[in-house]
C-alpha cells in the first residue's frame, strides 16, 4: 500500500519530550504517529494507553506493596529475622 508523509509542527519542547517518552517505551515517532492513525480510523476512537516504563515500574510497585500487605496481614505468615534474610547474602557476596 502507497505511503504518504504528514508534515507536524509541535513545540520544540514537546517534541523532545515526546521523543524521550517514545524512546522509553521502544519506538520512533514515525511509529507512534502511523500506530495511533490506524487505531484511530480502526476503532474510531483513542483506543489505547501507552506509557513509559517509569509509569510501569510504578504500576508494578504499587501492585508488589499491595501484595505484601496481604502476605503481611497473613496470620499465618513466616517472618525471617535480619540475619536469616541478609546471612546467606553475606555468604554469597562475602561483604
Amino acid at each position: 500500500m502507497p505511503t504518504r508523509a504528514i508534515t507536524v509542527r509541535v513545540d520544540n519542547a514537546v517534541k523532545e519530550q515526546a521523543e524521550r517518552m517514545l524512546e522509553d517505551i521502544g519506538i520512533n515517532m514515525t511509529t507512534y504517529i502511523a500506530s495511533s492513525l490506524k487505531a484511530l480510523v480502526r476503532e474510531r476512537r483513542v483506543p489505547f494507553k501507552m506509557v513509559t516504563t517509569d509509569y510501569l515500574t510504578d504500576q508494578i510497585i504499587i501492585e508488589k506493596l499491595k501484595e505484601a500487605e496481604k502476605e503481611a496481614a497473613d496470620p499465618n505468615a513466616v517472618w525471617l529475622s535480619r540475619e536469616e534474610v541478609f546471612e546467606p547474602l553475606r555468604k554469597k557476596y562475602g561483604y
